[in-house]
């Protein structure tokens, strides 16, 4: 299910990167998170859905819904619109790192030797992306790149919150539903005050045509999105944190491949981009191992 869910997240973030050239980060979080509680209502209705709705339980989905499907899918699509799809990709792999000291402080899980050299390796992985040098470099001031780092602890508390909410309410489908629906309408409330800033191509006069373009990236984006939540709620409800993320964060070779075959022109996979995503990669077979 982690594995699945990591080659289908890949294809959504290609997606979304496509998206960005048009239009903004708000409107595609809408979108997706709009997809992505239709596909888990669905769902729900599907299986038949479970007997109680505790309030802790639904509680702990509202807070899973504010730290990732609202706070953490806007800054990840603000990162790749700051530092692209692959540096975006690579850094997120911190997650691990903060992942795993949750799930060890306040699950219980085990701090072995492997899974602190896993961390390591994923820690030096993101020092060689930051310190690319080179024209590339000179581009993406060193401030950006704390956007995905805070965006991977976001994240990460999402799957303490999910496990304490799964707890309560064992339905991997409602835990996503009412997260969604909790972003959604924060979203409703912000999004009149959000301002709509106008692309390069939208001045030009070419706006319209570029903006259909782009919701039709974001919605495929937003499917894509919804399947691969599908697969991890599953996966972190059934498995253990410490195993499920790593594995998860093998997307990274799937996007690195994605965006250089796709954006070879806009992104520049270096070889120290190589590196640290090989670092990453390598951390977190040792994680798992």
């Amino acid at each position: 299910m982690a594995l699945s869910a990591a080659f289908v997240i890949a294809v959504a973030r290609i997606f979304y990167q496509v998206a960005l050239g048009s239009i903004n980060p708000t409107a595609i979080t809408t979108l997706v998170n709009s997809v992505s509680f239709l596909m888990a209502i669905s769902l729900y209705s599907y299986d038949g859905g479970v007997e109680a709705w505790p309030i802790k339980g639904l509680l702990w989905f509202v807070t899973v819904g504010l730290s990732g499907s609202l706070f953490g899918r806007y800054m990840s699509f603000l990162s790749q619109r700051l530092v692209g799809v692959a540096r975006t990709s690579v850094l997120m792999q911190s997650m691990l790192v903060w992942s795993t000291a949750l799930a060890v402080i306040f699950l219980g899980e085990r701090l072995s030797f492997g899974i602190l050299a896993g961390s390591l390796l994923i820690m030096f992985g993101g020092v060689f992306l930051v310190l690319e040098k080179g024209e590339v470099s000179k581009k993406i001031p060193l401030l950006y790149y704390l956007v995905p780092l805070l965006t991977a602890f976001s994240f990460a508390l999402t799957f303490l919150l999910r496990r304490y909410g799964l707890a309560w309410i064992p339905s991997s489908p409602l835990g996503m539903a009412v997260s969604n629906l909790t972003a959604l309408v924060i979203l409703g409330i912000a999004f009149p005050f959000t301002g709509d800033r106008k692309t390069r191509s939208e001045k030009k006069g070419d706006g319209e045509k570029n903006s259909g373009r782009g919701y039709l990236f974001a919605l495929l984006g937003g499917v894509f999105n919804a399947v691969a939540a599908i697969f991890f709620w599953t996966a972190v409800q059934n498995g253990e944190i410490v195993r499920v993320v790593p594995i998860n964060g093998l997307s990274v070779l799937f996007v690195i491949l994605f965006s250089w075959i796709f954006f070879r022109r806009q992104e520049r996979i270096t070889w120290q981009v190589a590196i640290g995503g090989v670092l990453s990669v390598a951390g977190a077979f040792i994680l798992v191992a």
